[in-house]
Parts: C-alpha cells; sequence; structure tokens
C-alpha cells in the first residue's frame, strides 16, 4: 500500500514540467539552508580547509548555491524516465571519451572516478544513452520503497547498480566483461575502509577500494565528472580525462597509498575548477589521521 502510495505521488510529480518542479524544489532548499546551521557550518569549514583565502562572501555565495542546486538535481532525477536520447542530446555533450576508447582499445577495463559533483545522478544516465551501459556502485537507501524506485531510474537505460556491501567479486565480473564500473571516492569512510591521503593539503581517509581493483585487473582509471552549465543550469558536459598514472612493479601496499592519492589529486583539479558544483556540506574530512585534529569539533 505504501509503495503503491510512494509510485502514485511520484506520477504526479513527474507530471509536473521540470522547469516548475525545479523552481519550487530550488526554493524549498533555500528554506533548508536558511535553517540548517550545523550543514552550514560543515560546509564553512571545508571550504576554509579546501580554500583558505576565500573571503566570507564568496564562501556564504557558494555555500547557499551548493544548497540550491541539491533542488535543481532533485528535480532532474524525478524526471529521469522523460529524459530521452533526442533530451538527452540536446541538454548533454561528452568531452574526452577518446581517453576512454584508448583504454578499450588496449584491451583494458575501465573505472571511472568520480564523486558528488554537478548532478553525478545524471551522468551514467546520459553516457548509457549516448555511449553504452555501465556499472557503478552506491549506498542503499534506509527507506525500502524509496531504494527501490531510486535503483530503478537508475536502471532505466540500462545500466547497473551494485550495492556497497556487495563482494568484490562481483564487481569483479563487470570490470572482467568490460563493463564501464564507477565509484565515487569524495565520501568520508572509516579507518578499515580506507588509507589517510592528502585532499587540499589535509589528511583524510579515502577508500582504497579503487586503487586495489585496478591493481589488480591493471584497469585504467579514468576520472569522469559532471559539470553543469553556468549559464543554463538543464545544460551539462560530461568531461573524461586521461587514465591516472599507477607503477604495476612497485610493491603493493605502497602503490595502493599512492594511487589513492593520485585519485584524490584529480578530485581535487576538478573541484578548483568549478568549486560551486561539489557538495560541501558532507563532514569530508570527519575521519581523521593519528596526528590530524577533529576540525569539525575545533574547527580550522
Amino acid at each position: 500500500m505504501k509503495e503503491r502510495l510512494a509510485r502514485f505521488l511520484l506520477r504526479l510529480l513527474e507530471a509536473i514540467p521540470l522547469a516548475v518542479m525545479a523552481f519550487f524544489l530550488e526554493g524549498l532548499m533555500l528554506i533548508v539552508w536558511a535553517i540548517d546551521r550545523k550543514h552550514r557550518r560543515i560546509a564553512r569549514i571545508n571550504l576554509k580547509i579546501a580554500f583558505p583565502e576565500m573571503d566570507e562572501k564568496e564562501a556564504g555565495r557558494i555555500i547557499r548555491y551548493c544548497y540550491k542546486r541539491v533542488g535543481t538535481s532533485a528535480a532532474e532525477f524525478l524526471h529521469i524516465p522523460k529524459m530521452d536520447e533526442r533530451y538527452i542530446r540536446e541538454r548533454f555533450r561528452i568531452e574526452g571519451l577518446e581517453h576512454i576508447e584508448k583504454s578499450a582499445r588496449e584491451g583494458r577495463s575501465i573505472i571511472v572516478l568520480t564523486g558528488h559533483f554537478g548532478n553525478w545522478e545524471l551522468s551514467s544516465h546520459a553516457y548509457s544513452v549516448l555511449v553504452a551501459p555501465m556499472a557503478f556502485i552506491v549506498k542503499s537507501l534506509r527507506s525500502p520503497i524509496l531504494d527501490a524506485i531510486v535503483t530503478e531510474r537508475r536502471q532505466i537505460r540500462g545500466n547497473t547498480v551494485i550495492r556497497q556491501t556487495e563482494s568484490a567479486k562481483h564487481i569483479l565480473r563487470f570490470l572482467r566483461k568490460k563493463v564501464m564500473v564507477g565509484i565515487l571516492i569524495d565520501q568520508n569512510v572509516d579507518r578499515h575502509k580506507g588509507v589517510p591521503v592528502e585532499l587540499f593539503g589535509r589528511k583524510t581517509y579515502t577508500t582504497d577500494g579503487i586503487a586495489r581493483l585496478a591493481l589488480a585487473l591493471r584497469a585504467a582509471i579514468h576520472p569522469g565528472f559532471v559539470f553543469r552549465d553556468p549559464a543554463d543550469k538543464f545544460r551539462h558536459t560530461v568531461r573524461f580525462g586521461p587514465d591516472v598514472p599507477m607503477d604495476f612493479d612497485a610493491p603493493k601496499e605502497e602503490e595502493i597509498v599512492q594511487l589513492t592519492r593520485r585519485c584524490n589529486q584529480e578530485l581535487e583539479k576538478v573541484i578548483k575548477m568549478a568549486p560551486d558544483q561539489w557538495i560541501w556540506f558532507q563532514p569530508r574530512w570527519k575521519t581523521r589521521h593519528s596526528d590530524e585534529p577533529d576540525v569539525y569539533r575545533e574547527g580550522v
């Protein structure tokens, strides 16, 4: 009964034009921005770590914009079933596809490192429409009903959702079949799930899974991020970069750390290019190296 009601409400929301839905959800997120002191503080601390020279006015603008664009992204995600090939070709551009094609010609499995940047949910949808279906790793949502609905949208054009809880063997099967796999690397992880490497000059625990998978299969890791057009919020560019260098002859555990560091450097480059497109209110530096202070308790 609950699921039927949820799907009925969803159909009603889908019937609302995208521009109207975005206007409403952006307004809602600006209300959240106004009352959500906790996450505004987290965002400001993160910006101080990444851009210590940034003044309060610019930081405030970025944080407010970040909240607003969450509303835009949510509206777009609701409308994914309506984003057919014509819509995608009109609204999306892919750059750097030659880097992916080069690795594919070399017979390498391909991992895309990405993050909560732009409307990351749309990048895989656009890629599946314009190029080929892919797989990507996600966290399951707490609500089984919501999780089922979100998963359907993520897989609507042939993509495959891989749960974080699924075994590495499951992920390896996709890579061995030469299905491109996307992995978000910008979330905080516990100490037993990552290694401490620098992001904007401060050590933070970062998932080492992407490095372990790449070294195990000699796979190529390519940065891949979706940029929202500043002049037209419903236009996007998916940009891929050259494969991240890796040394297969180096001691394995040492190279895992170094490769994870290089992946963070790719993330850092992208954030510096468009700092207002990253989700700043996640506590990225929460799990810290033993010699680092708790920045969310003590401040920067």
